[in-house]
Protein backbone atom coordinates (compact mmCIF):
# COMPACT_ATOMS: atom_id res chain seq x y z
CA UNK A 1 0.00 0.00 0.00
CA UNK A 2 1.21 3.50 -0.69
CA UNK A 3 0.80 5.71 1.93
CA UNK A 4 0.12 9.87 0.77
CA UNK A 5 4.03 11.74 1.30
CA UNK A 6 5.86 8.85 -0.41
CA UNK A 7 6.77 8.45 -3.32
CA UNK A 8 8.57 4.53 -3.95
CA UNK A 9 10.42 3.63 -7.31
CA UNK A 10 12.90 0.96 -8.14
CA UNK A 11 16.58 1.74 -7.67
CA UNK A 12 19.16 2.31 -10.11
CA UNK A 13 22.03 0.34 -10.11
CA UNK A 14 25.24 1.79 -10.82
CA UNK A 15 28.54 0.38 -10.76
CA UNK A 16 31.15 3.11 -9.79
CA UNK A 17 34.72 2.96 -9.34
CA UNK A 18 36.93 5.41 -7.01
CA UNK A 19 37.88 7.38 -10.00
CA UNK A 20 33.99 7.70 -11.18
CA UNK A 21 33.05 8.59 -7.62
CA UNK A 22 35.75 11.44 -8.30
CA UNK A 23 34.57 12.33 -11.19
CA UNK A 24 31.14 12.71 -10.24
CA UNK A 25 32.11 14.74 -7.21
CA UNK A 26 34.73 17.18 -9.17
CA UNK A 27 31.63 17.70 -11.56
CA UNK A 28 29.12 18.73 -9.30
CA UNK A 29 31.58 20.83 -6.96
CA UNK A 30 31.97 22.66 -10.66
CA UNK A 31 28.34 22.55 -11.58
CA UNK A 32 26.94 24.44 -8.08
CA UNK A 33 29.34 26.94 -8.63
CA UNK A 34 27.67 27.62 -11.97
CA UNK A 35 24.57 27.32 -9.93
CA UNK A 36 25.46 29.19 -6.93
CA UNK A 37 23.37 32.55 -7.38
CA UNK A 38 19.59 33.58 -7.27
CA UNK A 39 18.77 34.83 -10.48
CA UNK A 40 16.75 37.54 -9.58
CA UNK A 41 18.66 39.02 -6.70
CA UNK A 42 22.08 37.42 -6.29
CA UNK A 43 21.22 35.80 -2.45
CA UNK A 44 23.30 32.44 -1.76
CA UNK A 45 20.84 31.57 0.62
CA UNK A 46 17.48 29.42 -0.58
CA UNK A 47 15.31 26.57 0.75
CA UNK A 48 15.11 23.45 -2.12
CA UNK A 49 13.39 19.82 -2.58
CA UNK A 50 15.86 17.09 -2.32
CA UNK A 51 15.13 15.03 -5.35
CA UNK A 52 18.76 13.56 -6.54
CA UNK A 53 18.93 13.53 -10.80
CA UNK A 54 20.89 11.22 -11.99
CA UNK A 55 24.40 12.31 -13.72
CA UNK A 56 25.53 10.40 -16.71
CA UNK A 57 28.85 10.67 -16.95
CA UNK A 58 29.28 10.54 -20.49
CA UNK A 59 26.93 13.43 -21.04
CA UNK A 60 27.63 15.87 -18.76
CA UNK A 61 26.28 18.32 -21.07
CA UNK A 62 22.90 17.73 -20.44
CA UNK A 63 22.42 17.50 -16.38
CA UNK A 64 19.96 19.63 -15.02
CA UNK A 65 19.45 19.75 -11.15
CA UNK A 66 15.51 20.71 -11.40
CA UNK A 67 15.40 20.65 -7.88
CA UNK A 68 12.91 23.67 -6.99
CA UNK A 69 14.36 26.55 -5.17
CA UNK A 70 12.90 29.66 -3.01
CA UNK A 71 15.21 32.73 -2.32
CA UNK A 72 15.54 32.91 1.22
CA UNK A 73 15.83 37.00 -0.05
CA UNK A 74 13.63 37.93 -2.15
CA UNK A 75 11.31 34.88 -2.15
CA UNK A 76 12.06 34.13 -6.08
CA UNK A 77 10.89 30.56 -7.42
CA UNK A 78 13.39 29.04 -9.60
CA UNK A 79 15.03 25.53 -10.18
CA UNK A 80 18.97 25.28 -9.19
CA UNK A 81 19.65 25.23 -13.02
CA UNK A 82 18.30 27.99 -13.22
CA UNK A 83 20.90 29.99 -10.69
CA UNK A 84 23.98 31.97 -11.87
CA UNK A 85 27.40 31.24 -11.93
CA UNK A 86 28.13 35.53 -11.30
CA UNK A 87 24.84 37.72 -10.20
CA UNK A 88 27.16 41.07 -11.25
CA UNK A 89 27.04 39.14 -14.73
CA UNK A 90 23.01 39.80 -15.43
CA UNK A 91 23.74 43.78 -14.87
Amino acid sequence: MIEKGYFFAPYILVEHTEESSKQYNIFMEEYYKQHKYCPNCGSVQYTTTLVEYALDINKKDEYKDLNLCECMNCGDKHSVHDRVPSFEALW
